[in-house]
């Protein structure tokens, strides 16, 4: 199957009188055109052990995220603090 045959393998269940294949906030590919393969953008990753508030979880809570880890793109744009340990027990 060449590539020009999966393009339009691709678009074959679309309904009819429907203009665009794909549309989102970064894409509008319309029907019958080429399928162009996309990543997704490199993850952030947290620079320190995180704390993510979570006020749709209730109060006072919050998601632990450990340094180096990637942040959730859900969670990239709620507020955020360094994560300290607790004290030591003697």
């Amino acid at each position: 199957m060449t590539d020009r045959n999966r393009d339009t393998d691709v678009d074959r269940n679309v309904v009819a009188d429907v203009e665009f294949a794909e549309l989102g906030p970064d894409i509008a590919r319309r029907v019958g055109e080429p399928v162009e393969h996309r990543r997704a953008a490199p993850s952030e990753l947290a620079e320190e052990d995180l704390l993510v508030e979570r006020k749709d979880l209730g109060d006072e809570t919050a998601t632990f995220i450990a340094k180096g880890d990637p942040i959730p793109p859900g969670l990239r744009e709620l507020p955020r603090r360094a994560a300290r340990g607790a004290p030591r027990k003697k």
